[in-house]
């Protein structure tokens, strides 16, 4: 699980590091296969997200030289890991922080409980000094149900965060799991 884990963290950080894609039209977007629906952010290009070994990424429009983003991962967990708990929560705190420490420094800002779509969940902030100009601010939101594990990245520039931390938040409202 631990290994998983590893991967899963570092390649959600890669992309929310390094996406750059093209403005589309947007709707709901329904994965029947995974069982989930969600409405991106008007105006942000939906990106299939096989390819990076994700559920469904959305991309919003360039902004200071950067795309904010945010994607969806579902895994399946063991059926013993049946809550978030601290020791979840320690080992996602600590691959965060070596895949921030990879590509420069990882400051943690927030974190807490809380509820999408009715659902119990929990998130993460933190920001990654890429460099001495450049930093990035994430938001992990994580929520664990009928055995599958929903992990929640948004993905902006520091300066960026807020202005389109609401599209996110608006968004992940949305998100519903198919019966």
């Amino acid at each position: 699980m631990r290994k998983l884990l590893r991967f899963l963290i570092f390649s959600l950080l890669v992309l929310g590091l390094s996406f750059n894609i093209i403005l589309a039209e947007t709707e709901k977007y329904v994965d029947k296969n995974l069982g989930f629906s969600i409405v991106p952010p008007e105006g942000w290009e939906v990106k299939d997200g096989k390819p990076y070994n994700l559920a469904v990424i959305f991309v919003g429009p360039a902004d200071e030289g950067f795309m904010p983003n945010f994607n969806l991962n579902i895994v399946a967990v063991p059926s013993e890991v049946t809550e978030i708990n601290e020791d979840l929560l320690r080992e996602i705190k600590e691959e965060l922080k070596a895949a921030g420490e990879y590509y420069g420094s990882l400051e943690f800002v927030s974190e807490g409980e809380r509820e999408v779509s009715n659902y119990k969940g929990y998130e993460i902030v933190y920001t990654i000094n890429l460099s001495e100009d450049l930093t990035l601010e994430q938001k992990q939101v994580y929520v664990l149900q009928g055995g599958k594990f929903y992990i929640f990245t948004f993905t902006s520039l520091e300066d960026t965060f807020e202005k389109y931390l609401p599209l996110f938040e608006e968004s992940l409202s949305t998100f519903e799991i198919l019966q």
